[in-house]
Order: C-alpha cells, then sequence, then structure tokens
C-alpha cells in the first residue's frame, strides 16, 4: 500500500453499490481509478459534515403523514408543513405559498419523503445523454 493510504474493508454489498455509482458518473474523469473516485466522494462527504456542523442546521425534519412533511424551522422558531400536491406533482410550502423555496428544498433531502413521493405516484426524471455521448 502506497505511503498516506489505509485500507478500509466494506461489505461486498456496499462496494458492488458504489462500483455502480463510480461507473454511472459521467462527470468524473474517465482514467479516474476507484480507489481515487472514492477518496475524493468521502472528502465532499467529510467536508459537507463539517460544514453541516459548523453552521448547524436550521430545518429540522419532524415527521412525515400521508400527504405532508412536518418540519420545524429554527430560524422562524415555528413548525412548517411541506404538503404533496398530487395532481401538480411536486411539494408545496404553507409557510412561504411557494413550490421553490428553502423548505421544498431541504426535504428532497430527506430520505422518508422519497417513500411518501413514490407512494403518491412522483417518478424520478429521467436521465437524457448528452450529444456527442456514446448513446447518441
Amino acid at each position: 500500500m502506497a505511503k498516506g493510504w489505509t485500507v478500509l474493508t466494506v461489505r461486498d454489498q456496499v462496494k458492488s453499490r458504489l462500483e455502480e455509482i463510480y461507473e454511472k458518473d459521467t462527470k468524473r474523469p474517465k482514467n479516474q481509478k476507484f480507489t481515487a473516485y472514492l477518496d475524493n466522494l468521502l472528502t465532499q462527504y467529510i467536508d459537507y459534515h463539517e460544514k453541516l456542523q459548523q453552521y448547524g442546521p436550521f430545518i429540522e425534519y419532524k415527521d412525515k403523514r400521508d400527504n405532508y412533511v412536518e418540519l420545524y424551522d429554527h430560524r422562524k422558531r415555528q413548525y412548517v408543513n411541506v404538503y404533496i400536491n398530487d395532481q401538480e406533482k411536486q411539494l408545496f410550502c404553507e409557510f412561504d405559498n411557494s413550490a421553490d423555496c428553502c423548505h421544498v428544498g431541504f426535504c428532497f433531502a430527506i430520505k422518508e419523503v422519497y417513500e411518501i413521493l413514490i407512494d403518491h405516484g412522483f417518478r424520478p426524471p429521467k436521465i437524457r445523454a448528452s450529444k456527442g455521448s456514446a448513446t447518441d
């Protein structure tokens, strides 16, 4: 092993999932090795986690309901409900009267919200191949 590197052990299932992410990442340099990719990925996560701890989240996920997500906004010092609009296939913040606010954006970072969205028939957008790619 090269100086400054450590061997880590992960479950085979986790490694397979990481390899899938690596293979599908069109933004990574084509000659980047898997280990270097993981090093970058983990460094980004550490940076994100440190910033989150340093600045502290001002929105807190509280609960999910059948048709809305309950948050607590520490800046506003009150609960905020973000509703699921089945017809428009979007989230809508009652507090900001908006589908495009920090509360809605925060919801998209919550795993449990995706479960609700799937239950309500939401589907992820299809990723299109960019021009000049191997699939064109």
